[in-house]
């Protein structure tokens, strides 16, 4: 399994994921109030058991990725709106999974782009579909997202 994470300063997305098929589906997922906890380990400790509960059975997690708001240099970042540091070694140890990464949020939305479905996707402008070149991705923060 897979555990995929969105940290944000007022809340925290996670969802365990697995491929089937060649597909990625999500097995669980939960939002978390981020101020509710100490920190990101304790929440995907809860999370994980809540994950457990739901599925009636252990879940193994080989690998978990967690996108974060701001620039993660060398595997750490500390949180702008909680005081938290992140640390992706730390994170290993604590949480007991072999591969953990910290990604930019934003970079980990331009990664998830690939994942989505024709009616997930919204065309703006039509453009050339022989066209080759780079792409753009544009995001809105917390204060565009809907209510909690």
């Amino acid at each position: 399994m897979i555990l995929a994470g969105d940290v944000g300063g007022t809340k925290v997305d996670l969802a365990l994921c697995k491929f089937d098929n060649g597909q990625l589906l999500t097995v669980h997922d939960h939002k978390y109030h981020a101020r509710d906890f100490p920190g990101l380990v304790q929440i995907v400790e809860a999370f994980l058991v809540e994950c457990k509960q739901t599925l009636g059975q252990p879940v193994d997690v080989l690998a978990a990725c967690f996108g974060v708001p701001g620039p993660v240099r060398h595997g750490r970042l500390k949180l702008t709106n909680l005081p938290w540091i992140l640390d992706s070694d730390q994170l290993r140890v604590d949480l007991k999974i072999e591969h953990v990464f910290l990604i930019n949020d934003l970079e980990a939305n331009g990664y998830g782009i690939a994942e989505l479905t024709p009616d997930q996707i919204l065309v703006l402008s039509k453009g050339d579909p022989a066209a080759e070149g780079n792409r753009g991705l544009i995001a809105a923060g917390t204060g565009l997202e809907r209510p909690f």
